[in-house]
């Protein structure tokens, strides 16, 4: 459930809010509801921003991940309206267990840190990579890109493991008509992005994504997932 509620929540034009917040719903085939989602985004007066996610399994998938649940959390500065991580946080818990991760940004070094907790085990080691972004800084400073509508690669941290690339497209002409049919809706903006990372045993976590007016996204779709189709992630706040 990870990168689908990620990505829905935060694919966003929100400059100048000081709040903004939202929930979702994920579902996935005979699973129905698969999870709820919930966000939140806040600036200050200093010029620095905070977000937070927490995202939980429902009903029939809360049985078979023993109560998982996930929270995601990115903090830094905004530069001339770009968001600017100094920290992300990734903590993943069960009833049984509790991983925490924290990526520490040293920009002037282009070096980012990893510390990993995991019970009474700790270790800091060198990222394999360095990014300028976060996963979910990168969702609010796509925006910069929404106008001149440019396909192109991402790498951000809390992505794949291998270099953290994601691919965001701007689909036209034949490929915008199928994505509005398959996501049901004429209204907003539509763009395609590629996880590049096989979530929920999809090939390459193709993501399509509809932006209301607002310009938070409405809905998203994961296609073609093994045995049950596509997870469907629908704002419903």
């Amino acid at each position: 459930m990870k990168k689908i509620v990620l990505l829905l929540l935060l694919v966003s034009q929100i400059a100048g809010a000081q709040v903004l917040s939202a929930a979702y719903e994920v579902s996935y085939g005979i699973f129905k509801k698969l999870g709820t989602a919930t966000a939140r985004f806040e600036t200050k007066e200093d010029q620095t921003y905070s977000i937070k996610i927490e995202a939980r399994t429902e009903g029939l998938a809360n049985l078979l991940t023993n109560n998982r649940i996930e929270t995601y959390e990115s903090y830094g500065v905004i530069v001339n309206g770009h968001l600017l991580p100094q920290k992300y946080i990734k903590i993943r818990q069960t009833n049984a267990s509790k991983k925490i991760k924290i990526y520490t940004f040293d920009h002037p070094n282009k070096t980012v840190w990893r510390e990993s907790i995991d019970s009474d085990e700790w270790d800091k080691v060198k990222n394999d990579f360095y990014a300028s972004d976060d996963i979910l800084s990168l969702f609010f400073n796509v925006r910069n890109h929404m106008k001149n509508q440019e396909d192109r690669p991402f790498y951000v941290v809390g992505a794949n493991k291998k270099d953290g690339r994601i691919d965001v497209n701007f689909p036209k002409n034949d490929s915008l008509s199928e994505m509005k049919k398959k996501l049901k809706t004429e209204r907003g903006s539509f763009l395609k992005v590629i996880l590049n990372d096989r979530i929920f045993s999809s090939a390459n976590g193709e993501l399509l994504i509809n932006l209301g007016s607002d310009g938070l996204c409405d809905k998203a779709i994961l296609e073609d997932v093994l045995f049950f189709g596509d997870v469907v992630g629908l704002r419903v706040r």
